[in-house]
C-alpha cells in the first residue's frame, strides 16, 4: 500500500533522525489499519488487536505528545477482544493533515452514520 509522501501529522520535525523516527512509527501502523471513519475534529482508525501492535501505538503515542501537541488521541478498546480504535482529533486546519499522514491512497473514510 504506498503511502501519501507526507510521514507527519501536524508539525515538522526539524531533526533529520526525528523525521525518520515518526515515519518508522507511522508506517508500522499503516500496514495495520482495517478501516477509517471520519469523526468530529478528526478520524478514528480501526486496527486488529495485537499486543505487539498496541506496543506500537503506544510507541507512537508518547512520540507525538512531544511533536504534535495540538492534536488530541483516543485509544477505543472494543469488548472481547476486539478491534481497538485509534482517535485523532485536532483543529480544522489538521484533519487533512491527520488523513494524509494515515490514509493509503486506496482507503476511503467513512463518513459518520
Amino acid at each position: 500500500m504506498p503511502l501519501n509522501p507526507a510521514p507527519w501529522l501536524v508539525t515538522q520535525v526539524p531533526d533529520p533522525a526525528l523525521a525518520l523516527r515518526r515515519q518508522m512509527l507511522v508506517s508500522s501502523l499503516i500496514k495495520y489499519v482495517a478501516e477509517i471513519q471520519e469523526i468530529e475534529g478528526g478520524d478514528a482508525f480501526k486496527f486488529r488487536r495485537s499486543e505487539l501492535l498496541i506496543r506500537r501505538i503506544a510507541d507512537y503515542l508518547v512520540f507525538e505528545e512531544q511533536y504534535s501537541p495540538q492534536l488530541t488521541f483516543v485509544l477505543v478498546s472494543e469488548p472481547k477482544d476486539g478491534a481497538v480504535w485509534l482517535q485523532v482529533r485536532g483543529g480544522e486546519s489538521e484533519k487533512e493533515h491527520i488523513r494524509t499522514a494515515y490514509m493509503p491512497h486506496q482507503m476511503r473514510v467513512t463518513p459518520p452514520a
